[in-house]
């Protein structure tokens, strides 16, 4: 089942509205902070809400698609060009490998637990050690 991560552009908490089968379906970003500025962020494993947001019209200019990672993918695929971190024991320190590691990340892009891991998925990045 592939997750997907989504991040409001501004906003600490968010709340919006898309069209699924018809119906308005409630769509909360939660999760920021003032200090240090954090965006908001959402999260789905609901394949038709996730089409639903790709094509929300307005999603440019209230929030984005920040990452995506498949819980199900087969672990020996995973491990075979995988970067192992260890030694790294908490979201932060994560998250401050990643703003280094990774050009073009920043700290409101990585808001949160499931944001980070959700990064480190994509560009393959395992934290051997994190709690």
């Amino acid at each position: 089942m592939i997750t997907k991560t989504y991040q409001a552009i501004g906003y600490q908490t968010y709340d919006m509205y898309v069209m699924l089968e018809g119906q308005r379906a409630l769509i909360s970003f939660r999760g920021g902070s003032l200090r240090p500025p954090i965006n908001g962020t959402f999260q789905t494993t609901d394949p038709k809400l996730q089409s639903a947001l790709a094509k929300d019209t307005a999603r440019d200019l209230t929030f984005q698609e920040i990452g995506s990672f498949d819980d199900e993918a087969k672990e020996d695929e995973a491990t075979s060009d995988v970067t192992k971190v260890d030694g790294i024991i908490t979201v932060q320190r994560a998250r401050e490998y990643l703003i280094s590691n990774i050009e073009g990340m920043t700290q409101g892009s990585l808001p949160n637990r499931t944001a980070v891991l959700a990064i480190a998925a994509q560009h393959k990045i395992v934290f051997t050690d994190l709690k």
